[in-house]
């Protein structure tokens, strides 16, 4: 009878383990292989209803609005986190770990399994998985043209017609709006993107906390001369200033650099994290990076976006030539997601396509992505152009048009800005694609959304008369 009970309660253990794993699969594996691994802590306390919460409240200032959320979200962490940092400190190896209040989660450096099988007793902890590293699209050639000074503006900012928007009566070219980039820094001493840096609370490398805006990659400064370049006719909103947050070198984003980017993003601090003023944060953030689909790591950092009213637009990546590739955090629904076309209004091979794995459409636009010229790092009068299938190279155009419609009313919602962008879009392709049961004549479809980004019929849209009702703070 004692044998019986005893198999009994270690199959009801092993039921119950197998129910409630905490430790990621991919985790063990690892830790049986090489005895460490970098991890990510879960808890029981989620975000969320600090989030609802804060959308519900008055303030009466978008500044106060953001201080008021990052101290909620930072007693969240502190209430949640204090057991897991109890034992983190008192580790007799020294242990390298970071507190976030922005998902209530802690990385932790090199962990080993003794201190994981540790931590997982905790009550609160949900789960433990390896950290993960996102990746910036490589499949391209840079080139640096004998002759690229021009007094027109580059084909992709013609084509999406900002140099029309800035024309309209009523058009602008992105004054008075902020806009950043998580990506790998930028050559800040460019021609074109050094008269409109902002210069406070404007830079934090997450890798390496150097004190002053740079890139030894490209990827971030090519982006942000594409939204905010003032010469060689190169940016789609020239007017607007810009700052930036490292987390990617050499085509690599470890996640625990782009939720430090997140946290400042937020609420900017200056380069060497002290003194953060939420009031500076930014009206918008491009991001060119992404990881494999369907992976919602990244869904906290968003959600406190928006209740900053920071409106965040990301690549749909870059894959397979096949549908059912649009990545993550392109696979969300509360992202503006852009893939990629050429000068003949062709879909790129490897511009990610729907649907999504529960079945939704994306992208939701597309823009150019192909044969790109830019301001290049290696020089401030250089510029470089991308022969590549790169979606994180048509996201700033979207990334600028939104410069320009919230330039004409900073009060547009998320939804708004969304639908002004795919009201207007233009229809006339290049492909007959066919994914999810979405062909090319099919609006919206899985391969270019709702259609090619106007920025002239979007703005053109907003100052002939759209409906805006001003958000609360």
């Amino acid at each position: 009878m004692l044998k019986k009970l005893l198999i009994i309660s270690l199959i009801g253990v092993a039921l119950t383990n197998a129910q409630t794993p905490k430790i990621q699969n991919s985790l063990q594996n690892t830790l049986e292989r090489n005895g460490k691994a970098n991890v990510i802590i879960r808890f029981k306390q989620e975000t969320q209803p600090i989030l609802v919460q804060v959308n519900n409240k008055r303030f009466d200032s978008r500044g106060n609005k953001i201080s008021f959320l990052k101290t909620q979200l930072e007693q969240l962490a502190r209430d949640s986190q204090t057991e897991v940092i109890s034992i983190l400190l008192s580790s007799k190896s020294v242990i390298h770990f970071e507190s976030f209040w922005i998902n209530n989660k802690i990385f932790v450096k090199n962990a080993s399994q003794e201190l994981i099988q540790k931590i997982a007793e905790i009550p609160n902890v949900t789960e433990i998985r390896e950290e993960l590293v996102a990746h910036i699209n490589r499949n391209q050639e840079r080139a640096y043209p004998a002759n690229t000074k021009q007094d027109e503006v580059q084909w992709g900012v013609g084509r999406i017609e900002a140099d029309q928007a800035w024309e309209l009566v009523g058009g602008n070219h992105g004054e008075g709006i902020v806009v950043a980039n998580i990506d790998t820094g930028v050559r800040r001493t460019h021609e074109a993107l050094r008269d409109n840096y902002r210069t406070t609370y404007g830079w934090y490398d997450a890798f390496a906390r150097v004190p002053n805006p740079l890139d030894i990659d490209g990827d971030g400064t090519h982006s942000m001369g594409i939204i905010a370049g003032t010469r060689n006719g190169i940016g789609v909103a020239p007017g607007v200033q810009w700052i930036a947050c490292k987390a990617c070198e050499y085509a690599y984003c470890d996640e625990v650099d782009l939720l430090k980017c997140g946290e400042w993003i937020l609420c900017p601090t200056t380069w060497n994290g002290q003194r953060p003023d939420c009031s500076m944060a930014p009206n918008l953030v491009s991001n060119g990076w992404a990881v494999d689909k369907g992976n919602d790591f990244y869904a906290e950092v968003i959600g406190a976006w928006h209740a900053a009213n920071i409106i965040p637009i990301f690549e749909v990546g870059d894959g397979p030539n096949n549908c059912e590739t649009v990545q993550s955090p392109g696979d969300y629904s509360n992202v503006i997601t852009v893939g990629s076309f050429d000068p003949s209004n062709t879909l790129k091979s490897n511009s990610g396509r729907g649907p999504t794995m529960d079945g939704r459409i994306k992208p939701d636009l597309t823009a150019p992505g192909h044969e790109i010229i830019s301001a290049g790092y290696e020089g401030d009068y250089e510029y470089e152009t991308l022969y590549g299938y790169s979606t994180s190279t048509a996201c700033p155009h979207v990334a600028g048009t939104v410069a320009l419609l919230l330039a004409r009313n900073p009060d547009l919602t998320f939804d708004q800005i969304k639908d002004l962008l795919q009201d207007n879009a233009d229809r006339e392709v290049g492909s007959t694609l066919v994914c999810g049961g979405t062909n090319y004549t099919t609006w919206p479809n899985n391969m270019y959304g709702h259609g090619r980004v106007n920025a002239r019929r979007a703005l053109a849209s907003l100052i002939g008369g759209f409906t805006s009702v001003a958000p609360e703070i």
